[in-house]
């Protein structure tokens, strides 16, 4: 496909786009949006180790196995003994946790 078709192409899928160009997720359509609020994202300076506010990052990363060592990395942190649990890491976990989820 040259350049010419696909620039015209892509204009007219814009153009009957709906509303905006969303795709016809207007304000009257029935489909859901997975934009129904907005939140900001969790607050990590209450938290003193920044290996723990790494992890808290790494967990919103795509890769499951980034994903898995950052739980892994945060579990190991919590559970040492010599190590007291702030009042940041629980804020932000809370916050992460509705972020993410979406609820």
């Amino acid at each position: 496909m040259n350049k010419k078709a696909f620039k015209s192409q892509a204009s007219s899928q814009r153009a009957g786009g709906g509303f905006g160009g969303f795709g016809g997720a207007g304000f009257g359509s029935s489909r859901a949006s997975t934009l129904s609020y907005i939140q900001e994202p969790p607050d990590y300076s209450g938290i003193n180790d920044a290996n723990v506010v790494v992890a808290f990052k790494n967990l919103s990363k795509k890769d499951g196995t980034t994903k898995a060592k950052a739980l892994e990395d945060l579990q190991a942190h919590v559970s040492s003994p010599d190590v007291e649990i702030e009042e940041g890491l629980l804020e932000a976990w809370v916050r992460y946790d509705t972020w993410f989820s979406g609820t």
